[in-house]
């Protein structure tokens, strides 16, 4: 299992909102990538790897499990949260809407879009509780509070959406993740991983 921390600036309206992003999580640092990696991340995700063991936890395709022990063309399973997936078939909640806690398969191979922080020293019983979570969770909204209040300070986040780092740190057991966006969460995770 990995947490990965999106580095990369994809094309159209997303690559804006990842400029945008950097440029409130990192200020200029964000722009002109002084402190990189750090202050490149935009977004991040769960990485499920075949090793975790928790294969019967996995989405359903109709009556045939998505196993993590098929890689498809590089890309493991992810989970998450994003404002512009669209929700898959299998979703529980919200199969076809827009944005929300969802799995999804990327490839997270390419080291100049993918900071990857290790989190094998989980044991295992806290890596399932993890994907429960995601499982738990999936198809729920997008937190557009949370970033609305990025802009506009008091707005309060909204109970029971999420944005990226929300559901990354409470899959992971982190207290009130809303208050570590996907830089500090990356710092936190990559300090706890450290000898």
């Amino acid at each position: 299992m990995k947490a990965a921390f999106y580095i990369g600036t994809r094309s159209g309206l997303n690559g804006i909102g990842s400029v945008v992003t950097r440029f409130r999580l990192s200020g200029f640092d964000g722009l002109t990538g002084k402190n990189a990696p750090m202050s490149q991340i935009s977004h991040c995700e769960l990485v499920i790897e075949p090793h975790d063991g928790v294969d019967d936890l996995m989405p359903r395709d109709g009556l045939t499990m998505l196993p993590t022990a098929a890689p498809m063309g590089g890309a493991l399973w992810l989970a998450g949260s994003s404002a512009t997936d669209v929700m898959p078939p299998w979703s529980p909640r919200r199969a076809g809407a827009r944005g929300g806690v969802r799995f999804k398969r990327i490839d997270v191979s390419d080291r100049r879009k993918w900071l990857l922080v290790e989190l094998d020293h989980l044991p295992p019983e806290r890596k399932r509780r993890a994907v429960q979570w995601m499982v738990d969770h999936q198809g729920a909204l997008y937190d557009w509070w949370l970033i609305g209040g990025f802009v506009v300070f008091m707005l309060p986040d909204a109970p029971d959406r999420y944005v990226c780092h929300e559901a990354l740190g409470a899959a992971l057991g982190i207290a009130e993740p809303r208050r570590l966006p996907p830089p500090a969460l990356c710092a936190v995770l990559d300090w706890r991983v450290r000898p």
